[in-house]
């Protein structure tokens, strides 16, 4: 939907503090937080020591005729450093690589939590030693992911250790981070998309529609080329293929609104850059293989981050890579990521541009001689005992300390300082005049939310003036527009933040785009058409009412176990199906979880346990709650756009304790713990144990059961009162009027509830 109406613009500053002062208070950028510090894991300024005991199982992998199997071995981990020693039993030890698993000094993966579950050392579920056999220097792939760590590149954290296995010396190995769950954890806001593994031949090439059709996996391998490493259960390529289709099957004119939409190409053209001076050739654009594709779940495009790094700076195999041209990196042309964005001019400029930063900036003879000259300090003593070292190409001691400045021939033509010279040399020949090329503003917005308003943010790289953009937002909602300007809001450590908040009014169709003029005064939208988000000015009456994101022992399931969980409510007077509703902690998956086809009656809650554990039953949702932050929404489908009909968020849940409505349907949220004289209510309103007005008659105190009581349990009320048993459930087991009631049930907890006229009580009982 394009937006042609006259709009109403709001300049001012009053005006920009004032929506900015409504701006979510949790951070929502395109997803990339600072990177991660060093920490215990990745100590960079000495060498550590890694201890593994696996018995025979070294053996067994060395055997020639298991070279390439990835079962993995028990073992004991110990990892020791000038600050103390750590150790974990029954740690997954095995091979890893490709073409070095043939080498004689081989490369390894520990898992922390094969054989014992949820197992993590220092956050990290994977670790990643890799023999680097090819490097005299064995520095290049640390220097390179160093260079673009620091250039603002999300990689993998890097150090070398020293690796013993059952008390022998194996040798100096680079210690590389990982990329999984837990990584995308430590660098994204949100970080629960889609990642997946792209490796030889990932062409990203168009295959189909069918988004299954990228799931194949070539005859020498067992893994797909494109792999998903998350959300693996849900499986779904959507998103991949869109991206490859919009990529191939979309005239150059219309590529960059297309691709624009799916794809963070900014952020490629960056790394892209990066990679060909670094002389990355076993990567996308020279080998079709070594990166992966997240999509953020702050906007849903696709974003490329580079891995493996061992063939770099001057690790030759099939050209000489100091001299290949800038924009002829490959003659093949089956990387249309490459092959077609060069052809658009802008991005064409924006590449150059990127080449020249890297170079005054990153890639820099100063930088790599001192980094480099500091390693070889560092490591020297070590290489000395390393007696793998010098198995596969004969490399000597020699070899290492001249590999900044002196070439060793065959596949290494270059020294590393030598390399840089030479790429330098050539890129400044080969480079196109790229001052005129201007960055690509991303925006994204957020909502609409239940206080009914639309927030939107946009990210402009940091290498950019900021003065010369005047950013506008376009706002059509129920075909009425309007224009407002987006406010600064700050910097972070990828660039400048712009964003602002606008109530919608209860509109029921919503689109938006930023208008800009680029520093080259040329119109400018992002996204390029407007985008339609959710729907707003819902009136549907099904609320979360209560929420225990820790449910230690409060209240168990069926089969005893003690799950987080959610209660629904139909406020309303009507009877309510709830067979078309979802609920979901992300908003980059509304249809997480599909309520079950029940219908709720009015005023009845639905208890839901959140404890991914749904073979159990329908009411076990997939997914778990987060004790130290996290989301919920109820979602519908409506109209071919997403619907929020309710959510709620949370921090730094207490254990046992529950999020909830003060009473059933309230504006209003607090904290019930049992021990604050308000207890959670699971199935039951709200406020129940609230304080009464005396004169009703009924307290706590007044019940007199023992607690936990055996099995048959005798409760007395102080009057005649009509009572409720509701099992952990909520599921109604036994109901009466009296002054006493006698629990004839099985062993575990149950709820029992209380009223006289507009007064109640709730309190659970354990049955011995």
């Amino acid at each position: 939907m394009k937006l042609n109406h006259k709009f109403r613009k709001t300049h001012g500053i009053m005006g920009i503090m004032a929506v900015l002062s409504c701006l979510p208070s949790k951070a929502q950028d395109l997803g990339i937080l600072v990177h991660p510090d060093d920490g215990p894991a990745y100590i960079s300024e000495e060498i550590p020591s890694i201890y593994i005991e696996c018995g025979d199982a070294i053996d067994w992998m060395f055997q020639e005729e298991n070279w390439y199997s990835n079962v993995e071995h028990p073992a004991t981990f110990v990892f020791a450093s000038l600050a103390g020693s750590d150790t974990l039993t029954n740690v997954g030890f095995r091979l890893r690589g490709n073409t070095s698993r043939a080498a004689p000094k081989k490369s390894f993966k520990i898992s922390f939590n094969t054989f014992t579950e949820d197992q993590k050392w220092n956050g990290l579920s994977k670790m990643n030693l890799n023999g680097e056999h090819n490097d005299p220097s064995v520095l290049r792939s640390r220097l390179s992911w160093e260079c673009l760590r620091d250039a603002g590149v999300p990689v993998s954290r890097t150090q070398h250790i020293n690796l013993y296995i059952n008390g022998s010396f194996y040798g100096v190995y680079a210690n590389i981070e990982h990329i999984d769950g837990e990584w995308l954890d430590e660098r994204f806001e949100h970080a629960h998309g889609n990642l997946w593994k792209c490796t030889y031949p990932a062409s990203l090439n168009f295959i189909s529609n069918n988004p299954d059709a990228y799931k194949f996996t070539p005859s020498w391998s067992n893994q797909r080329v494109y792999e998903l490493k998350t959300n693996e259960l849900a499986d779904d390529y959507t998103a991949l293929a869109e991206f490859i289709d919009a990529l191939n099957n979309t005239s150059l004119d219309d590529l960059p609104c297309a691709l624009e939409r799916v794809f963070d190409v900014d952020a490629y053209l960056k790394v892209a850059a990066g990679e060909i001076l670094l002389g990355h050739w076993d990567n996308y654009i020279g080998n079709r293989n070594n990166f992966y594709l997240y999509q953020r779940a702050t906007d849903h495009r696709l974003m490329y981050i580079p891995y493996d790094m061992d063939n770099t700076m001057g690790i030759q195999w099939f050209g000489e890579w100091t001299s290949q041209d800038l924009y002829a990196w490959t003659t093949e042309n089956d990387r249309p990521l490459y092959s077609r964005l060069l052809q658009i001019p802008h991005y064409r400029d924006r590449f150059s541009w990127y080449i020249q930063w890297w170079m005054d900036n990153y890639f820099t003879e100063d930088w790599i001689d001192q980094r480099g000259t500091w390693l070889v300090s560092l490591l020297e003593p070590h290489i000395d005992n390393d007696t793998y070292y010098p198995l596969s190409y004969s490399f000597s001691a020699q070899d290492f300390m001249e590999s900044m400045n002196e070439p060793w021939g065959g596949h290494v033509a270059h020294s590393i300082n030598g390399y840089a010279a030479s790429r330098q040399f050539w890129a400044d020949i080969q480079l196109d005049d790229g001052t005129s090329a201007f960055p690509l503003i991303q925006c994204w917005a957020e909502g609409p939310r239940t206080d009914d308003s639309i927030h939107v943010k946009c990210w402009i790289p940091e290498n950019s003036d900021i003065n010369s953009w005047d950013l506008d937002l376009e706002l059509d909602v129920d075909g009425a527009n309007s224009e407002h300007a987006l406010g600064f809001v700050g910097m972070n450590d990828h660039g400048h933040e712009w964003g602002i908040s606008i109530p919608l009014n209860n509109g029921s169709d919503v689109h938006w785009r930023v208008a800009y003029t680029n520093p080259a005064g040329e119109p400018y939208t992002s996204p390029c058409e407007s985008q339609r988000i959710w729907n707003t000015g819902s009136s549907i009456p099904l609320l979360i009412n209560e929420v225990m994101p820790v449910n230690t022992s409060f209240i168990a399931d069926a089969t005893g176990s003690y799950g987080d969980w959610v209660e629904l409510l139909n406020h309303s007077n009507t009877p309510m199906n709830v067979g078309n509703y979802f609920i979901t902690n992300r908003l980059m998956e509304p249809a997480r979880w599909p309520l079950p086809d029940v219908t709720l009656d009015p005023g009845q809650h639905l208890l839901i346990w959140c404890d991914d554990a749904t073979p159990i039953g329908p009411l076990h949702s997939s997914f778990t709650l987060n004790g130290s932050g996290d989301e919920l929404y109820i979602m519908n489908l409506e109209d071919g756009a997403w619907r929020i009909i309710d959510d709620v968020n949370w921090s730094s849940a207490p254990e046992d304790a529950s999020w909830g409505r003060s009473t059933d349907g309230a504006e209003d949220w607090m904290w019930f713990h049992e021990n604050s004289g308000n207890s959670p209510t699971p199935n039951a309103s709200n406020g129940l144990v609230s304080p009464i007005d005396p004169t009703s008659g009924i307290s706590l105190e007044a019940w007199n059961a023992v607690n936990p009581c055996n099995r048959p349990c005798q409760i007395e009320f102080p009057m005649a009162l009509d009572w409720r048993v509701l099992s952990s459930s909520g599921q109604m087991l036994q109901k009466g009027t009296g002054s006493e009631c006698t629990l004839d049930l099985p062993t575990g907890s149950y709820h029992v509830l209380v009223r006289k006229e507009d007064a109640s009580v709730a309190r659970t009982i354990i049955i011995h």
